[in-house]
């Protein structure tokens, strides 16, 4: 939760700046509220909701525009923040899964609907760059109660299948966007 209540300070203190670019602010904000909230998140549309207006839209903005514009954003930026440090479910469980992998799932739907995302983009990322027979002896590792350090076993499966294999599957994932936000 601290990386999320930072990426809203972040954005608050951009609309300070003297370099402030709309259409940035805009985007990143959007994409923070995205990774915070979920993609359908009314979060996000509310911040393009108080530029989208028919005098924007006619007569594009001005400097007044944009001033105001800014001052609504950080109103609803903190009102945010507020909701993420006060009223956010603050539970949290540990689920065990294969190979040693812990999972912490919130009780909130939003995050945990992120987490899944986040999860299925690491199963479809290792889908992708494995060969089918690879796949299936990862799972075979991953099934066999027999085995009692599957984390090791399932490394040296993935060295054996080559450097370049295992490098992929970390190199993709750490570089997703919806992987950046956990760090």
């Amino acid at each position: 939760m601290e990386k999320e209540i930072e990426a809203l300070k972040r954005q608050i203190n951009s609309l300070k700046s003297d370099n402030f670019n709309m259409t940035t602010w805009l985007s990143t904000t959007d994409s923070f509220l995205k990774s915070i909230w979920g993609k359908d998140t009314d979060k996000s549309k509310q911040i393009y909701a108080i530029c989208n207006t028919t005098k924007t839209m006619l007569l594009g903005c001005d400097d007044n525009d944009i001033l105001n514009f800014k001052k609504q954003w950080e109103d609803l930026l903190e009102g945010y923040l507020f909701e993420l440090e006060n009223l956010e479910k603050r539970e949290s469980q540990m689920n065990p899964t294969y190979g040693g992998v812990h999972v912490t799932v919130n009780q909130n739907q939003s995050q945990e609907q992120r987490q899944m995302i986040e999860i299925q983009f690491i199963i479809n990322t290792i889908k992708d760059e494995l060969t089918g027979k690879q796949l299936n002896e990862l799972k075979s590792i991953m099934q066999d109660t027999k085995i009692e350090k599957k984390n090791e076993k399932i490394a040296e499966k993935l060295i054996s299948f080559g450097s370049s294999v295992a490098s992929g599957i970390l190199g993709n994932i750490l570089s997703n966007p919806q992987i950046l936000g956990l760090f």
